[in-house]
């Protein structure tokens, strides 16, 4: 028998997020605002776990000296923390360039680039009743093999896994087919519309999700402007309608989404029910900065 703890394995990331006063002018000054802020998408999602009441670890890597400030980050979110430390590599940055709804990322990997497998032991998968990944990993930390192992070892255990594509840069640099390849290995896709047109080669989000159950059994699919699309194989899709919020910052929204979905999961819901409370989730995230849960102190 499964666990009943969430198990979420990436990247953990600095986010330095910037906010233009107005256009970008090149060769000279813009005014904006700057801030910091813990995050990684993978590291969002755990927090926001923790923060939703999910029992929930997270296993990631970090630079030389970043374990114990990341560590305590992920506790005040009700996170455990499984953190690597790599000697040489520092830990990831991206800097986010926000300008309304839509983001700009410079991203360095840095020493997620070195996360392992084996850094997943078999007795965090006993404890897991969820397994979440992002293509981040696969991108520089994990081979298909590795994934394939991972996952084997996960299911053995009757552990259902959720993938999160992470970007569009990413899976073009990966190789759409190679990416398509390590479909097979999940059980809940969490594309959004972008991902899932780039993964599917169709544009119609109902066209995208056919031609994703091919590769997976169930996709849910974020980034529409009224509805999430959740559809399985062998049944009709069913649209989640989202409720309209004024962003402060979308950093972290579809984060919050995923940790909504596996949250209620864990509490049993079924798929379309945790999609309702994936976009509730996401629409407290989009009220506030940055990408993780707010932390009252």
């Amino acid at each position: 028998m499964p666990g009943s703890r969430a198990l979420v394995v990436g990247d953990v990331i600095d986010d330095i997020i910037v906010v233009p006063s107005g256009p970008v002018r090149p060769d000279t000054d813009t005014a904006a605002s700057i801030t910091r802020h813990p995050g990684g998408s993978a590291c969002n999602t755990a927090a926001w776990l923790g923060w939703l009441g999910a029992p929930v670890d997270l296993v990631g890597r970090v630079g030389s000296g970043d374990a114990g400030r990341h560590a305590s980050a992920l506790r005040a979110s009700g996170v455990t923390p499984h953190l690597g430390e790599d000697p040489a590599l520092p830990t990831g940055t991206i800097v986010i360039v926000v300008d309304g709804e839509t983001r700009t990322m410079l991203t360095d990997r840095g020493a997620n680039a070195t996360l392992a497998v084996t850094a997943v032991t078999d007795a965090l998968l006993d404890g897991a009743a969820v397994l979440h990944l992002t293509g981040y990993s696969l991108f520089d930390a994990f081979s298909l093999d590795d994934l394939a192992a991972l996952v084997g070892r996960a299911r053995a255990r009757g552990v259902l896994v959720t993938f999160d594509p992470g970007s569009t840069g990413f899976i073009a640099d990966y190789g759409l087919e190679r990416f398509r390849r390590a479909l097979a290995h999940v059980d809940v896709l969490l594309p959004n519309l972008d991902e899932g047109r780039l993964l599917s080669g169709e544009h119609d989000r109902a066209a995208v999700a056919e031609a994703l159950l091919v590769h997976c059994p169930a996709v849910v699919i974020t980034g529409g402007s009224s509805s999430v699309l959740v559809a399985r194989r062998g049944e009709s899709a069913v649209e989640v309608a989202v409720e309209a919020r004024r962003a402060v910052d979308p950093t972290g929204a579809g984060d919050a989404f995923t940790a909504g979905l596996i949250a209620a999961m864990l509490g049993g819901a079924d798929l379309v029910e945790a999609a309702r409370a994936g976009v509730r989730a996401a629409g407290v995230a989009v009220t506030h900065a940055g990408g993780r849960p707010p932390v009252v102190s």
